[in-house]
This record gives structure tokens, C-alpha cells and sequence, in this order.
């Protein structure tokens, strides 16, 4: 035999099912969901990573203040390679490379 469904019962159940999907729509797509929150988590590694190659860059920035500030040999030839600077009594012979086709 078969039973009938009371009507209320169908009707609880359509509520039911109806709150949680719109719950779940609203906890997925809200602005606190979790398409935001895994934008969130996209951006702060994006941002660890950027803050990581910074603190590497300063830490070699800081070295080489060090070194310019005390190692003369480190000056001497920054000095030769980018400003094309000699000692005195020293010849500087110049090398043009011919073009060949």
C-alpha cells in the first residue's frame, strides 16, 4: 500500500531544502564568503612572496653600502667599470672590435 504524503511534511521539506541553498548561495557569494576568502589568500601570497624578494633585495643593498664603505679594493673597481677611472701613471689602451658581415 501506498502512503500519502502529508502536505505539510512537503511543504517543511521545500522549506528546508530552500534555506539551505539560499544559505549556501549566501555564505559562497557574500562578501565575506569563500570566493572572497580565497581571493584573500591569492593576494597574501602574492604579497609574502613580493615582501620576500624586497627583504633579499635590501639585505644586498645593505652588503654592498658595506663594502662601498670599506673595501677599497670594491671601490676601485666600481670605480674602473662604471666610471672608466684609471691611477694615475696608468694607460688605458682601447680595443674596437671590427664588423664583419
Amino acid at each position: 500500500m501506498l502512503q500519502k504524503i502529508k502536505p505539510t511534511k512537503t511543504i517543511n521539506f521545500y522549506i528546508i531544502s530552500l534555506a539551505i541553498i539560499v544559505s549556501t548561495i549566501i555564505l559562497i557569494f557574500n562578501d565575506f564568503g569563500l570566493l572572497k576568502l580565497i581571493r584573500l589568500q591569492h593576494q597574501h601570497q602574492e604579497l609574502e612572496n613580493s615582501l620576500t624578494t624586497l627583504l633579499l633585495q635590501q639585505e644586498k643593498l645593505r652588503l654592498e653600502i658595506t663594502k662601498l664603505q670599506t673595501d677599497k679594493e670594491y671601490i676601485e673597481k666600481i670605480a674602473r667599470e662604471k666610471f672608466m677611472m684609471v691611477l694615475p701613471g696608468e694607460k688605458v689602451y682601447r680595443v674596437e672590435e671590427i664588423k664583419q658581415y
